[in-house]
């Protein structure tokens, strides 16, 4: 059976277009050239981002087809799923991507923290991918209710909880905690995975610094950009063979809106 996906006219033609070698710099009297630098980054990821999400929307709508269609056999309809798996991880790397480069704006409102949580947790099981990962969540007994930008401390959590299922290797349990300590709501993430190497530890929220054959080492940059956006902050510890636990701080009580800047 013979698959077709059509992609933007020119995106080909964009990509065989040679990469500019350098970055010209006005060096005019007054003018910072580093935030010149930063600017132009910021740009050419946006443009890049948005040159590859559009192809990949057609993939992820011309899987979505023949999904609905009904007619697949079982090899054909694992090979769809299979693709709409890729899709989605490509898709969070490019989310990451921006998030690093961009300048946001963060957004406070009330949100129930067990909701959000409840919402990772669902999110994360499709990330399992026939793993035997367990995910449990505790909640604490009473709502908790805290100002903050839903989507952003959404994609944080769910950072970790998929860097922790991602860390462990044969049968394993990653938990979700949610628990208040004085003035702060403290959302843990543990899991029972390989732990990080001391060697590692320093440089795990650098930005561009992974161990994943495949990562981006912009995630945990991400979490931690987040939270220090909140005034929050997120530890960890670790033990090789034992496994790691994050947690992610946040003040109970509302913060001034704040726009976060990549550097």
């Amino acid at each position: 059976m013979k698959y077709e996906c059509g992609f933007a006219p020119d995106f080909a033609a964009r990509c065989a277009e040679p990469l500019p070698s350098a970055i010209v710099i006005d060096m005019a009297q007054g003018v910072d050239y580093r935030k010149q630098v930063r600017t132009a980054e910021r740009q050419s990821v946006s443009e890049l981002v948005h040159d590859i999400r559009n192809p990949l929307a057609s993939i992820q709508g011309v899987a979505d087809a023949f999904l609905r269609r009904g007619q697949l056999t079982g090899q054909e309809r694992e090979w769809m799923e299979a693709v709409r798996r890729e899709v989605s991880k490509i898709d969070a790397r490019l989310r990451e991507m921006l998030d690093v480069s961009q300048c946001r704006v963060f957004y406070m409102e009330q949100c129930s923290l067990s909701e959000l949580i409840k919402n990772v947790v669902m999110l994360a099981s499709h990330h399992v991918n026939g793993r035997h990962v367990r995910i449990e969540f505790i909640d604490t007994e009473e709502p908790l209710l805290v100002y903050l930008d839903q989507g952003r401390i959404e994609d944080a959590v769910l950072n970790l909880v998929i860097n922790a299922i991602e860390s462990i290797d044969g049968n394993g349990c990653v938990t979700v905690r949610l628990l208040t300590d004085d003035d702060e709501a403290l959302i843990e993430v543990s899991d029972t995975g390989c732990g990080i190497r001391p060697r590692d530890r320093p440089r795990i929220f650098e930005p561009r610094f992974t161990t994943k054959p495949e990562g981006t080492g912009l995630g945990l940059a991400a979490v931690r950009r987040t939270a220090a956006a909140h005034h929050g902050r997120i530890t960890f510890k670790t033990r090789i063979g034992r496994g790691s636990k994050f947690v992610l701080a946040l003040p109970l009580r509302p913060q001034q809106h704040r726009t976060e800047n990549s550097r």
